[in-house]
């Protein structure tokens, strides 16, 4: 939160931060807890900058069908749900968890070539995997990034080539968002605090 009020989150599983972001006087982007506070504070700079006249879960904003297959990067439970129960075609990958929804990590280059939308976690902007991942897909397919962490920056988005961005935002000074993240809670859990939105 900054001393605005406005509030960015970044997080990536079993990544333990150790220092305080208050008492680091210099990123370091060789460090991956760096790149989180850097990647959060962007996030509480930049996702305030614009209005969002489409808000709401990527289901509902953006139109998948049958006859374009989706590759999901990152491991988002609420909406692979929503994938299986239309009937939809969806390879999940998350090199980071196990689960019978998630595909062997091996299939990652050809399921991502393969497919028509792509959908990809902001967290592989904090690993750094993003480029690679990118790098996997065609010039035609159709790239979102999602998750909390996004930033939502027309001029990231144009530079990765990502059809539309997919964050949240939250009302300034929402310390229970603040509460909830220092016990540890994820998304699941404070998102109901915030608001979805497009770019």
């Amino acid at each position: 939160m900054l001393a605005n009020g406005q509030i960015g989150v970044s997080s990536t599983l079993g990544i333990t931060l150790e220092t305080d972001a208050l008492l680091v006087t210099k990123i370091d982007l060789n460090r991956q807890d760096h790149r989180i506070f850097q990647l959060a504070y962007a996030n509480a700079v930049l996702n305030y900058e614009q209005e969002y006249p489409l808000t709401g879960d990527i289901f509902d904003l953006v139109q998948f069908g049958k006859d374009k297959p989706t590759v999901m990067i990152g491991y988002f439970p609420p909406l692979v749900e929503k994938f299986r129960s239309a009937g939809l075609p969806l390879k999940v990958f998350d090199l980071q968890k196990e689960h019978a929804d998630l595909s062997g990590a091996a299939e990652l280059p050809s399921a991502t070539s393969a497919a028509g939308q792509v959908i990809i976690s902001a967290t592989s902007l904090i690993n750094k995997s993003v480029s690679e991942i990118l790098a996997y897909a065609k010039t035609k397919t159709d790239l979102y990034l999602l998750g909390p962490s996004t930033p939502l920056n027309e001029q990231m988005r144009k530079n990765f080539g990502f059809t539309h961005l997919f964050g949240m935002i939250f009302e300034p000074y929402e310390f229970a968002v603040m509460e909830m993240i220092g016990q540890g809670l994820g998304t699941q859990s404070f998102s109901s605090k915030g608001e979805k939105v497009k770019l």
